[in-house]
């Protein structure tokens, strides 16, 4: 019987020496309940721009709905539709009113800006009198045609959808109901 050579035994137990020496850097192990993670952190950084981002349009946004409603207030269109409202006692009628002085009053400067450009365009001589007149007079006029014919088609747009839905709905919402 051979006997067995002493190096075969050592070759393992070197491999594993070798693999704890290396192991034993002078960096320490790193702790298994350390969760850092760069890539994480990465998007968290991402999502945090952009929800900034989106506080800050709206932000803009309700600034430029306020001016508006503060500009429509102070014109006296608000307190007036809601009058309109009111004295007519249905929301619908002051909702019309509203739509119909706003758009008159934001045509107004689209007609003088339309007016003084076609005027420069055509080198006509229109005094800066002249053109707020008529272009105040054009545009609301072409405001309130724009009104009126979305007003038409509202409603015809209302009657051939919202109207049977809401009739049958409401039929069937008495059906219903208990004596």
């Amino acid at each position: 019987m051979k006997k067995p050579c002493p190096v075969k035994p050592a070759i393992p137990l070197l491999f594993l020496l070798a693999t704890r020496v290396v192991g034993m850097t002078a960096e320490a192990p790193i702790d298994p309940s350390d969760d850092f993670a760069p890539g994480m952190l990465f998007i968290l950084l991402a999502a945090l721009c952009i929800a900034l981002i989106l506080i800050g349009v709206g932000i803009v946004v309700a600034g430029i709905i306020a001016a508006s409603v503060a500009v429509l207030a102070g014109l006296g269109i608000v307190s007036s539709a809601v009058l309109i409202g009111m004295l007519r006692r249905r929301f619908s009628s002051g909702l019309r009113a509203m739509h119909y002085q706003f758009c008159t009053v934001v045509a107004i400067p689209a007609g003088i800006g339309i007016l003084w450009l076609g005027s420069y365009l055509t080198h006509s001589e229109l005094s800066p009198r002249e053109t707020l007149t008529i272009g105040s007079l054009a545009g609301a006029c072409g405001g309130l045609a724009f009104a009126f014919l979305f007003d038409l088609v509202i409603s015809a747009v209302y009657r051939r959808f919202a109207a049977p839905v809401i009739a049958a709905n409401s039929g069937s919402v008495n059906s219903h109901q208990e004596p």
